[in-house]
């Protein structure tokens, strides 16, 4: 009987494989490029002027010119001060509790830039209210993965 049975060992050429795998990405010899939205929050000018309102938990940043990293999205007060992670209860508490910060950082214009996705678009309003602080000013807004629903998607490209 299946269930009864103890559950099969490691194999130890693949677990030979996988630290080597491990090493060459801990080492940078395994060059990969970012995926599409971390490069385009890369090419509009990286983290500190992007707003990312999504339901990621981790992104891949720039090192430098020579390469690429994983890091956890935080909330960072200070956008000078590098801080990886949370210690809140859970993973949609973080998501969203960095979704809100992400908006008032677009809202009040220290981000010029707002990406959001299917994610994190329910009840979220963009609108350059007269209360913004940043209404004088032209504000950039991608939306990524546009619902199939046409209703939902022009509620989206209304904000």
């Amino acid at each position: 009987d299946i269930q009864n049975s103890p559950p099969p060992g490691p194999k130890p050429e693949l677990v030979f494989k996988r630290q080597q795998l491990i090493e060459a990405v801990n080492s940078n010899h395994l060059s990969l490029p970012p995926a599409p939205l971390d490069d385009l929050i890369d090419r509009l000018g990286g983290i500190h002027t992007v707003s990312e309102m999504t339901g990621r938990a981790g992104r891949i940043v720039r090192l430098n010119d020579d390469g690429f990293r994983y890091s956890k999205r935080s909330v960072c007060t200070n956008t000078k001060e590098k801080k990886f992670g949370l210690s809140l209860a859970s993973l949609e508490d973080n998501t969203e509790r960095l979704n809100v910060v992400e908006k008032s950082k677009f809202m009040d214009g220290t981000k010029k830039v707002a990406i959001i996705s299917d994610a994190a678009s329910t009840g979220i309003s963009l609108h350059a209210a007269m209360g913004c602080k940043s209404c004088d000013r032209r504000r950039v807004h991608y939306t990524i993965e546009l619902p199939w629903a046409a209703d939902r998607a022009i509620q989206q490209l209304g904000r």
